[in-house]
């Protein structure tokens, strides 16, 4: 099968929020969708394949893709499929949760994090209803840990396959008593330099301040049309049952903007 944008998704109106943004990402590229969709029961196929079609053939599309599996467990099933094309683009959406412990994204994002080592492309529970796309800017966060700088050659993938500008930003928390940004954006800066040489694109940086350092990049893409907010996450698995560590789960939670969220391998799991 050639490529696709991968739309794993269930009739919900939680699930279909991942349309506007996958539906971009695939114009951009110039691939077709691929809805995917898991059912327990190998009886519940025809239906649900329906439903799916529906929603293409709703939004115009003739050329979507509509794949319904039948496995007992959900999200093995997605996983499975996500790791046979290794290549496709993957979109999803998210749920909130407010349940201690619990991680915002759902139980089927979250083992995909877990597990597929590559990036999602999550539209969470705030998503605007007037965000569209195209994806025209990916701000990839950063705060000089090599945990965050993972995230440089993904975002730098995902922004020169759709012709999108690269900014790096850093969120920089008020210290009291001492004047002026002297130095504040070096990082940045160094970073920003080496794209070029690296990576064979540039970048634009900017330095973000607050006490709230989510509430600062989500206000802030709020502010830049066909933003995509990218970055990664550590996550523990096991009893302790978080997907996400606490930054990425308030963006992923309130950004208005879709978030390419990367957890990369096991060497970088150190709190």
């Amino acid at each position: 099968m050639s490529a696709t944008v991968l739309i794993p998704m269930d009739p919900s109106a939680v699930s279909q929020a991942a349309l506007r943004p996958g539906l971009s990402l695939a114009g951009q590229l110039g691939m077709p969708v691929r809805l995917l969709s898991v059912v327990e029961r190998e009886a519940d196929r025809a239906e649900r394949e329906t439903v799916l079609r529906g929603l293409l053939a709703s939004r115009g599309l003739n050329d979507g893709l509509v794949e319904v599996i039948s496995h007992p467990t959900v999200p093995e099933g997605i996983l499975k499929t996500v790791r046979a094309a290794p290549e496709d683009p993957v979109v999803m959406a998210t749920e909130a949760r407010s349940v201690v412990g619990e991680a915002v994204v759902s139980s089927v994002a979250g083992q995909l994090l877990r597990q597929s080592h590559r990036p999602l492309l999550l539209a969470g529970p705030e998503l605007a209803d007037e965000w569209s796309g195209p994806i025209r800017t990916v701000l990839v966060c950063l705060d000089g840990s090599p945990l965050s700088e993972a995230m440089l050659e993904p975002a730098v993938t995902f922004a020169r396959s759709i012709g999108a500008d690269l900014r790096l930003i850093q969120v920089l928390r008020p210290r009291f008593g001492q004047g002026g940004d002297t130095g504040e954006w070096v990082y940045l800066r160094r970073l920003a330099d080496h794209l070029p040489e690296q990576y064979g694109i540039q970048a634009n940086w900017d330095v973000l301040h607050g006490k709230d350092v989510a509430r600062a990049v989500v206000d802030y893409s709020a502010l830049i049309q066909g933003a995509v907010i990218a970055m990664t996450t550590h996550g523990r698995t096991g009893l302790q049952r978080v997907v996400m560590g606490s930054f990425a789960r308030e963006v992923v939670h309130t950004a208005r903007s879709p978030v390419l969220v990367l957890r990369p391998d096991e060497s970088f799991e150190k709190e």
